[in-house]
């Protein structure tokens, strides 16, 4: 279900934002305690968002949401920037950080709780992994993989 309303919700929001110079990020459906989230992140065509941006484009967004009736399933709809350490999911996500320092938790063969950070050195489609500075990290076992912020 989750991924149907991903998919749905991508595809009303990603034109919309597209029009306005705008890059949809990611659209991320999931439970948090008894609230069922909907988040449309989006970025400024790669660029940082000014939060002006931000505030205008919500509103048209949360209409193209409401008119299509995401209340059945959805608590809370969150529209907003992903942020400097953003979560990366998708391959295009990946494709996009290639070359950045990224954080990874991944669970270990020993079950517990890793961490790596590292530059993404790239993403393999066919083997579902990324490869972090020169160690390739199955995808299956990842818990999180994040942008890390860059320091000024």
């Amino acid at each position: 279900m989750s991924v149907k309303i991903e998919e749905r919700a991508r595809g009303v929001a990603e034109p919309f934002l597209k029009e306005n110079g705008c890059r949809l990020w990611d659209v991320i459906f999931e439970k948090e305690g008894a609230m069922r989230y909907l988040r449309i992140l989006f970025d400024d065509g790669g660029g940082p968002l000014d939060m002006e941006k931000c505030e205008r484009m919500t509103p048209p967004l949360n209409r193209l949401m409401d008119a299509e009736d995401f209340i059945k399933y959805v608590d809370i709809l969150e529209i907003g920037s992903p942020g400097t350490s953003r979560r990366l999911r998708r391959p295009e996500h990946f494709e996009a950080c290639a070359g950045k320092t990224v954080k990874v938790t991944e669970r270990a063969p020993s079950g517990k709780t890793e961490t790596v950070t590292g530059v993404l050195r790239g993403f393999d489609a066919g083997n579902r992994a990324i490869v972090v500075n020169s160690r390739t990290i199955s995808l299956k076992n990842c818990i999180r993989i994040n942008l890390e912020e860059q320091q000024q």
